[in-house]
């Protein structure tokens, strides 16, 4: 499936949309000079900037910069537009506008509203085969603000809670509509076709987003993801010790963003094969230069793949994208969570400073004898200094002493084996 070959819809990326048309249109101009059509070479590239690559975009000044990048590239090659003609960059919201059933206010200024008539109109008619994009990077987005956005994401929540046991989750994060909508447009409407976004990479593994990649595995056939690295949040640092920039970063420029970065292709072509997810995870390099540079070069290799591990997902691991290296049966060994399959609690609050239990039963057997015992006196009890000789809130040590002994019999059996989480270890102790 060739670029130049085919219709590209170039989702919205927020500030720089015009930087992936351009892409497209000089690779749809490479294409056509190596096919020596240099004749009609700027007829066609023109053509394809005009009804075959589109583009949206919800800020005003982005958008105008876009027109004017195609608009520069189009002159250069002979083909500029004329009045009247237009690329096909759209000044609209790219997460609507895809259903009739959808009713949209109508826009008070004539020219916004036939805008996005445009737009709608490249949204619904359109034979889009390819989407390309970066959606914004916004984990607070908040909620949708019409029915149709606010129902994007619905199918990725379904099961969360009764079926995945997964009480908290973020999937209004922007990104996440763009996936949605992404694969209801090329699985669900043109029934083939390939994505390609440059995304947080925390739907790859994360629990909150496992109905997300069961819908991807059911709706496309092959995955190639590679993992950029560069997430600033945890402190990412490289295999040199140095530290890992995020993807975005230009030297003397800016820093980048913070987050961690996956690139993702997604192809569907109904040729029946299984499912496969490849993971490419060695574009390690501390700096973001050298790390793009190495996966460009790469492009070039023609045994690509073999810079991948195939990732198994299932459900035992919640459809995970990344390869895991376990055992067979690893996946067999019981959870935490059933193990902890009694009623939540507490655990052990005896609210003495720890007087009432001990690793060591001999020393618990002892201290509890001795403050049972009448021939102690309360001066040497509290000696051992514990806290069954320290007043607290509604606790009158000696005073309670008297009580027990006056009213209670110490024996060994009242010692019971205990599993405790202790604070200060790792692991469960176990307590007397």
């Amino acid at each position: 499936m060739g670029l130049a070959d085919q219709n590209v819809y170039v989702l919205d990326p927020c500030c720089g949309i015009g930087a992936y048309p351009l892409e497209v249109l000089r690779q749809i101009e490479r294409t056509l000079r190596a096919k020596d059509d240099d004749a009609l070479m700027a007829h066609d590239l023109k053509q394809a900037a005009m009804h075959r690559v589109f583009g949206f975009e919800i800020l005003p000044a982005p958008f105008v910069i876009a027109h004017l990048q195609l608009g520069l590239l189009l002159q250069s090659t002979g083909a500029a537009l004329e009045e009247g003609e237009r690329a096909g960059i759209f000044l609209t919201n790219a997460l609507t506008g895809w259903s009739e059933a959808e009713a949209q206010t109508r826009l008070p200024i004539p020219e916004f509203q036939d805008e996005r008539d445009q737009a709608d109109h490249v949204k619904r008619e359109a034979p889009i085969l390819v989407i390309l994009g970066n959606p914004p990077y916004n984990a607070y987005a908040g909620f949708a603000q019409s029915e149709e956005e606010k129902d994007l994401i619905q199918p990725y929540k379904e099961g969360l809670i009764n079926e995945w046991g997964i009480k908290k989750f973020n999937l209004d994060e922007l990104y996440v509509r763009f996936f949605r909508l992404a694969e209801r447009r090329i699985a669900e409407q043109s029934s083939r076709g390939v994505v390609c976004f440059i995304s947080n990479y925390s739907w790859l593994e994360g629990p909150s987003f496992v109905v997300l990649r069961k819908h991807l595995l059911e709706s496309y056939d092959r995955f190639w993801i590679e993992n950029m690295h560069g997430d600033r949040k945890i402190s990412e640092y490289a295999p040199d010790g140095k530290t890992s920039e995020t993807i975005f970063a230009i030297a003397g420029f800016s820093p980048g963003i913070q987050q961690g970065v996956g690139i993702s292709l997604w192809v569907k072509n109904n040729m029946g094969y299984p499912t496969q997810v490849l993971f490419r995870d060695d574009l390690d390099q501390a700096k973001a230069e050298e790390r793009r540079a190495a996966l460009i070069a790469s492009l070039n290799n023609p045994d690509f793949n073999d810079y991948y591990m195939a990732a198994r997902p299932s459900q035992l691991n919640r459809f995970s994208f990344r390869p895991q290296e376990v055992s067979a049966d690893y996946l067999s060994w019981p959870k935490v969570v059933d193990l902890c399959a009694e009623p939540p609690s507490n655990g052990l609050m005896e609210k003495r400073g720890g007087a009432l239990m001990d690793i060591d039963r001999a020393a618990l057997e002892t201290r509890m004898k001795m403050y049972y015992d009448r021939l102690v006196s309360w001066n040497d009890l509290r000696g051992l200094d514990s806290g069954l000789t320290k007043d607290a809130a509604g606790f009158e040590a000696e005073r309670v002493r008297g009580k027990v002994q006056n009213s209670e019999i110490f024996t060994n059996e009242r010692l019971r084996r205990y599993s405790y989480a202790h604070l200060t270890h790792v692991g469960v102790i176990t307590v007397w």
